[in-house]
């Protein structure tokens, strides 16, 4: 019977295992509401990625910046180019560790809100020839409303999920040259633009995965010790040989 129950745990451990590792793949880039964007000269300043714009009266807009070996490609409504919309290095955006890296979502939209559908951060190599890292949003359509209070603020605070920061990571180890662009999507932002920032964050926290399974290491060696104790318990009580 404690074998079978035992057989029985490990598979509901694998079951769990695989169906968190599979969402948290799904996942890439999430939304991290206990952060805020630095300013005012405490750490490194954002550096702007994407700036989009919804032309004239309409309610939708999207825009992408890309590399393709030797210069940014932008496609889509740009409201602010040159400095605001551009590939960036990691150096650029003043990060060394992929878990380190942030979006920050700036909404300078009149009604003070919108509708996040896609944004895709995609790592290129140097020479533009491949795709090395791709990761999105995957919780849209989302409405957001403004936080900040106008130009220059982060109202929100994406980053990449644990297995997405070290695949990006293996791919700036291996070009530490690649050009990270961004594409994004939104609505209900009529008339209005909204900036896209890439920028560093605090140290990488823990995954709820990472630390149940060193928990579990933990109470298995525990439990490893407690057994070893009483089994040499048992081999110095009187009468044993």
């Amino acid at each position: 019977m404690r074998n079978l129950f035992r057989s029985l745990s490990l598979g509901a451990a694998a079951v769990l295992f695989v169906a968190l590792a599979g969402g948290q793949a799904r996942a890439d880039i999430i939304l991290l509401p206990g952060e805020s964007a630095p300013h005012g000269g405490v750490g490194h300043t954002p550096e702007s990625i994407l700036s989009i714009q919804s032309p004239k009266n309409t309610e939708d807009a999207f825009g992408k910046v890309a590399w393709n070996g030797s210069r940014d490609v932008i496609t889509g409504e740009i409201a602010k180019r040159g400095e605001h919309s551009k590939t960036l290095s990691f150096a650029q955006a003043g990060i060394t560790n992929a878990g380190q890296l942030r979006i920050f979502m700036d909404i300078e939209d009149p009604d003070n809100d919108l509708i996040l559908h896609e944004m895709t951060l995609t790592a290129y190599s140097s020479d533009g020839s491949t795709i090395l890292f791709e990761g999105s949003f995957t919780a849209g359509p989302q409405f957001f409303s403004e936080l900040g209070g106008g130009q220059g603020h982060g109202d929100y605070v994406f980053g990449l999920d644990a297995t997405q920061a070290a695949r990006l990571q293996a791919a700036f180890e291996a070009d530490p040259n690649l050009r990270l662009g961004l594409f994004a999507r939104t609505s209900d932002d009529t008339g209005s633009f909204t900036n896209f920032k890439l920028g560093q964050g605090p140290e990488p926290i823990p995954e709820p995965m990472t630390m149940l399974l060193f928990g579990t290491g933990l109470a298995g060696v525990a439990a490893k010790v407690r057994r070893r104790r009483k089994k040499d318990a048992g081999d110095e009580s009187p009468g044993k040989i």
